[in-house]
């Protein structure tokens, strides 16, 4: 398909029909997505001014015109288009992203000052998340703070064990206040704060059943795909399912993974198969096979293929919007979305285009899903079985019988997309479980008929059909699913876990495997029944031979280079200090206040912070002092006790809010520093600080500074 520009002979316009004759669909959009995504990379890390921003933007788009003409017809000019293109798309990455990063209406909460202050606040809950061990949790509009008309998202937690049945739709009156969610605290720690910011979640509640004044239940005023959800849910409820099945079930239809048991989500996770219950793109392509099964009929009709086209993505749309239009759900069928039309119109290369388009498109309304792990996990997994699946599948001669043949290729598949996203995996949640092939073998063959006998189900409950027969045929299917995937979660031995990698090795990983992936690539188009043959080495494969050189030189560098810390560390409702030498390192941990479970738990988090890597951790109790390289902490715990310092001018550790006169205290240790850790009463250290301001000793709180290195001071 060509597109041809004849304008008229003015420059402007001829500048158009030169450079408008072009093969759109064979156009590498991937230029124009990579300079956009270094914009964005920019703004966010250099911090360019969004006047700079703008004005390279609108620089690169006016240069190339001119310079047509004044020379127009020449290579010249060519070039400095094809450079101008890339340049404005980089200026336009950093501004859409500095545009979408700053702006707030007037009237959001995060601009009125309201957060850490107990005040009457109205929620409407807006989607439910699932639940973890303690709470359950929802995202919530802010209609009103006290009398006032407010906007914005908040994330609200309800104890699990306060029994409350809510629902989306919800509306709320509380009397509680909106707090700052956790941030990186500890060295390696997971910055929620900055994820929820991302998503425009800017504060969290945790709501206390003595604290809600007012419920809402009223669901007239809901959208329509929320009441059809809501409905939906309510007759799974009331149909003959288990609780689990039935939580499978809501979770690959709906979105709805809040009623899963943590256990079986680490079951499927420690398997390789938490895919299958995340929905995402595997499961939209699959319902996008399905629509185009049952809308054959239209290609019968003239112009039948656009009916079919517009009707499928219009239900892809409906999809998604009755799963609440989760950022995951929006990649996938923003991408299928494009693969449809590009399957319409039989072009081979369809897939490409559909990636990056469909990127490019998600960027441009919402830049900040760059740092989305799930948009970067989705994506790397799609392109890597696009370009690594077809290399896999050649180095068997072709396989005649049609079983054997496709798990073959569910095989290669599965191999494809857990090479892709391994470095990412391995970066995000460090560990990555060896286990995958045996898991997708046995379960990414039946999805397509699990999906689409639990969509039939759910269908017939809404027509009134009788269904108890297949809900009985499907609480087999999902217990035995259950069954097996905790039986292949079982063997450790296939689950590596304490992976850790820097961003720079993650970089090199996939400029490896991109290397090479090229390098192999090009002789497996030229013919579909060729077994894969290795050719002569090329600059792809020096490139990828080299980046992974230097990426087990950095790995070996940075095991080689020990590094000295002492750490006290943020622990809500306890006390925890990390000593490391680089080879060994000691946790000491007060947690007085925590069940058991929850001691460990915390014990297994403090255990993942970055001092720690690679080194043999032993944990101990912590005692009254502490001293490490010429440095002493002394410690007053809640007992209120505390013991005279060895060394001059000490840094003192207050936890669990001990009962303390702090001026005779300062009087007695002529402390240099005082720190003040998560186990304490906020209205208890505001005190202490401003007895600190008034003599003059420099104080810390952990929860607004985090991890403090004491050999710094």
């Amino acid at each position: 398909m060509r597109l041809t520009g004849y304008l008229s002979t003015a420059a402007p316009a001829g500048f158009f029909r030169v450079y408008l004759r072009i093969r759109w669909l064979d156009y590498p959009f991937y230029r124009i997505l990579a300079a956009f995504v270094v914009g964005i990379l920019c703004a966010r890390f250099v911090e360019v001014s969004f006047s700079i921003s703008l004005w390279i933007a609108i620089v690169a788009l006016v240069i190339p015109i001119i310079v047509y003409a004044v020379s127009p017809y020449k290579t010249v000019t060519k070039t400095i288009f094809t450079v101008a293109s890339s340049v404005f798309f980089l200026g336009l990455g950093a501004v859409v992203f500095q545009i979408q990063s700053h702006h707030l209406p007037s009237n959001h909460y995060e601009l009125l000052d309201v957060k850490g202050e107990n005040k009457i606040l109205t929620l409407e809950l807006s989607s439910q998340l699932s639940s973890n061990t303690y709470n359950n949790r929802f995202y919530a509009n802010v209609v009103q703070v006290e009398n006032e008309q407010v906007s914005g998202k908040v994330l609200v937690l309800f104890k699990r064990i306060d029994s409350l049945d809510f629902k989306v739709g919800d509306q709320l009156t509380v009397f509680d206040d909106i707090n700052e969610a956790s941030n990186a605290r500890n060295p390696g720690d997971f910055d929620y704060k900055e994820y929820l910011k991302g998503i425009d979640v800017y504060g969290q509640v945790y709501i206390d059943k003595v604290g809600i004044i007012k419920v809402n239940r009223d669901q007239a005023d809901l959208p329509w795909y929320v009441e059809t959800r809501n409905k939906i849910l309510t007759d799974l409820e009331s149909s003959n399912l288990q609780s689990q099945p039935r939580a499978m079930i809501e979770a690959l239809v709906l979105g709805q993974r809040q009623n899963i048991d943590p256990t079986i989500s680490q079951n499927f996770r420690d398997a390789g198969v938490i895919h299958i219950l995340a929905l995402s793109g595997l499961h939209v392509g699959i319902i996008l096979l399905i629509l185009q099964f049952c809308l054959k009929w239209l290609l019968r009709i003239k112009n039948g293929i656009i009916y079919q086209t517009i009707l499928i993505i219009l239900l892809l749309w409906s999809f998604a919007l009755l799963t609440g239009m989760s950022p995951s759900i929006m990649r996938a069928v923003t991408m299928f979305s494009f693969v449809a039309i590009g399957m319409s119109m039989n072009k081979k290369r369809s897939v490409f285009h559909s990636l990056t388009i469909s990127a490019m498109v998600l960027l441009f309304i919402d830049s900040r899903l760059l740092f989305n792990v799930g948009f970067q996990l989705s994506y790397t997994a799609v392109l890597a079985i696009v370009m690594l699946q077809p290399i896999f599948e050649r180095i068997l001669p072709r396989i005649k019988l049609w079983l054997p043949r496709k798990l073959w290729q569910i095989s290669t598949v599965t191999l494809a997309a857990q090479i892709g996203v391994a470095p990412l995996s391995i970066f995000y949640f460090h560990q990555f479980p060896l286990s995958f092939l045996v898991g997708n073998l046995m379960l990414l063959g039946l999805l397509p008929f699990i999906l689409g006998a639990a969509i039939l189900f759910i269908v017939m409950l809404q027509i009134g059909f009788p269904a108890d027969w297949l809900g009985t045929v499907l609480n087999f299917i999902f217990n035995s699913i259950i069954a097996l995937v905790a039986w292949i979660s079982s063997f450790d031995a296939l689950i590596l876990k304490n992976l850790y990698l820097d961003p720079v090795e993650v970089l090199l990983g996939y400029v490896a495997l991109l290397g090479c992936a090229l390098y192999l690539r090009p002789q497996i188009l030229k013919s579909k029944r060729e077994r894969l043959r290795i050719l002569k080495p090329n600059n792809f494969l020096h490139f990828g031979i080299a980046a992974g050189i230097l990426f087990v030189t950095f790995g070996l560098i940075k095991s080689l280079t020990p590094q000295n810390s002492f750490l006290i560390l943020h622990q809500s409702r306890g006390t925890a200090i990390s000593i490391s030498n680089g080879t060994q390192s000691k946790l000491l941990t007060h947690l007085p206040e925590m069940k058991s479970a929850r001691r460990q738990q915390s014990i297994r988090r403090l255990k993942n912070i970055t001092p720690f890597l690679n080194q043999k951790i032993v944990v101990d109790s912590l005692t009254a002092l502490v001293d490490y390289a010429n440095h002493e902490i002394v410690v007053i715990d809640e007992s209120g006790i505390y013991a005279d310092s060895k060394k001059p001018n000490p840094i003192v550790l207050l936890s669990h809010s001990p009962k303390i006169n702090l001026d005779q205290m300062i009087t007695r240790l002529k402390p240099k520093l005082i720190i003040s850790d998560g186990s304490n009463y906020r209205n208890v250290v505001n005190r202490w600080k401003k007895t600190c301001a008034t003599r003059k000793i420099e104080f810390i709180n952990t929860y607004d500074h985090g991890a403090v290195n004491i050999l710094d001071y």
